[in-house]
Formats: structure tokens, sequence, C-alpha cells
């Protein structure tokens, strides 16, 4: 008897460790299973692979030689952030719901676009926004220009998106724009990186978008919906769940991207564990102490 006694006081200490272990971050699973999320639609690629490169925009091969060198780990600078009030801040902002033709729209990136750019108004933030039908290719690029041209030593600047994410032929993780064109992560950031100053957020919420996550210089933060899979929507919250997420945190007590970034993350994490999918949401941060928003 007291050998059973013992078997069943074992089995019943590993029910509650597996229970315990499969446990959501940061909501119950009450309040997760409420929330339905839809893994946001891939982008349908129709074109043949020699017309997708020629409208698919690449760094320079100077940027992409600089981005094979292991770039040095800031000092982690404690826990504050030594320029939490920059003279100025400026933030580009790209939702693409609306995509040229009807096989690749979506439903709730132009409201991740809007939310981001009233979230970052209310941190003090000067906006400029494109959403989309404004979110050509060319428009994009100005956009990044504007923004890495206008910041001083000193000030911050912000680039997020919310769209498609893809891969181009050879060239890795890109943003699409609303005219089809490929962007690439060394693109982007190559104009980003130029920036005349030394605090730098980007984030992201589209799938497979993590080759950006390589991409920043000391003095830059940069957050992504996804790594190497697929991001989700959140219909019942007119969202992408990643942004919703983040938002949610960075519009309520917390301060710093860092805390930010982890609560988008685990909101992901918790609600994927329930359903059994694969999320990849990250985050680099190579900003030297805590990114005050």
């Amino acid at each position: 008897m007291k050998r059973l006694l013992w078997f069943l006081a074992v089995c019943c200490s590993l029910l509650m460790l597996w229970g315990c272990s499969d446990s959501p971050g940061i909501t119950d699973s009450a309040d997760q299973q409420a929330i339905v999320l839809v893994e946001r639609p891939q982008f349908i690629e129709t074109r043949p692979q020699a017309e997708v490169e020629k409208v698919t925009l690449v760094a320079s091969e100077d940027f992409l030689r600089s981005l094979e060198k292991k770039p040095p780990k800031p000092d982690p600078g404690g826990n504050e952030d030594p320029n939490p009030n920059p003279p100025h801040k400026y933030a580009y902002v790209v939702g693409i719901s609306d995509y040229e033709g009807t096989a690749n729209d979506l439903q709730f990136a132009d409201d991740d676009g809007r939310d981001m750019a009233t979230m970052f108004r209310s941190q003090g933030f000067t906006v400029v926004s494109d959403i989309d039908r404004s979110a050509t290719a060319d428009n994009i690029v100005t956009g990044l220009q504007w923004l890495a041209s206008v910041a001083q030593p000193g000030d911050e600047i912000a680039f997020s998106y919310s769209g498609h994410g893809m891969k181009a032929p050879g060239a890795g993780s890109s943003i699409i724009s609303t005219d089809l064109y490929y962007i690439t992560h060394s693109y982007v950031m190559q104009i980003i990186n130029s920036a005349n100053c030394s605090k730098v957020l980007v984030t992201l919420d589209a799938c497979v978008i993590g080759g950006f996550l390589g991409d920043g210089e000391v003095g830059s933060f940069i957050a992504t919906a996804s790594n190497n899979t697929n991001s989700y929507d959140a219909p019942t919250l007119g969202n992408g769940a990643w942004t919703y997420y983040f938002l949610e945190a960075a519009n309520g007590s917390y301060v710093y991207a860092e805390d930010i970034a982890v609560y988008a993350e685990d909101g992901m994490a918790a609600w994927a564990a329930i359903y059994h999918l694969r999320v990849s949401p990250s985050h680099t941060d190579k900003y030297t102490g805590m990114f005050d928003i």
C-alpha cells in the first residue's frame, strides 16, 4: 500500500509540473482562447524569376559585405536609457492591406500602420506614413530616405512596417510594396543605418521577416513578428496579432522597447502554445542601456 501511495504521489507531481510548463506566459488560457487568430496569407508570386529580379531592390555590394562581419556587442549600459529624451523624434510608418490586384490583399495591416502611427505621435514623434496604395516602392524609398536624412546626433528615429513579407530570390527577407516590389532587408537597413543618430527602432509585422534582425548597427533595436515562420492576424482585435500585443504594452505601463518586445513575443507564444502552432517573434538589441521609446 505504501508503494502504491508513493507511486500515485509521484504521478501527481509529474502532472503538476507538466501543467505548469505548458501554461501561457502573460494571460490565462481562457483569455487566449477568446482571441481568434488566423495565419496571415502568404504572398502569392506568379511572375517569372527574371521579372521578379527586375522589381527587387538590393543594397550595394559594400553594404552586403559589411553584413558578413559580426558587429561588436554594445556595453549593456545598466537599467536606464542614456538618452531618454532626444531633442527630436521621427517615425516613418507603412501599413499595406490593399495590394495591386486582389490576390494579395490583407485585412489588418493598414490598421496596424494607422495604430502604430498614433502610438508614435503619443510618444512625441513627428510621423510620416504611407498606407495602402500610397505605399509604392518609390514612396517607401523616399520615406526611408527622409527618415535617415532628417535625424541629427542625439535624435531618435523609428521605422514601422506591417504587410506582406517574402524572401526575394537570393536576397532574403523583404517587405512588399503595394505595387509589388521586393524591398530587401539589406536595402532598407542600408538607408536606415546611414542616419546620423544612434537611437534607432525598427518594428516589422510580416511573414519570414527575420533577415532584418542581423542588419542593425550599434544603437538599434529591431523587433519582428516572425523570424522564419508566418505572421498572424487577430480579426477580433482588428490588428496583426504581434502588433496588437506590441501596442497593448506600448500604450500601457511599459516604457522600454526591450519589455514591450518581450510582452509581444510572450503574447504570441502563449496563444500559439494552446493551438500547437509554431511562431517565431524575435528581436535584436544593439542599444546601449534600455531603449525608452
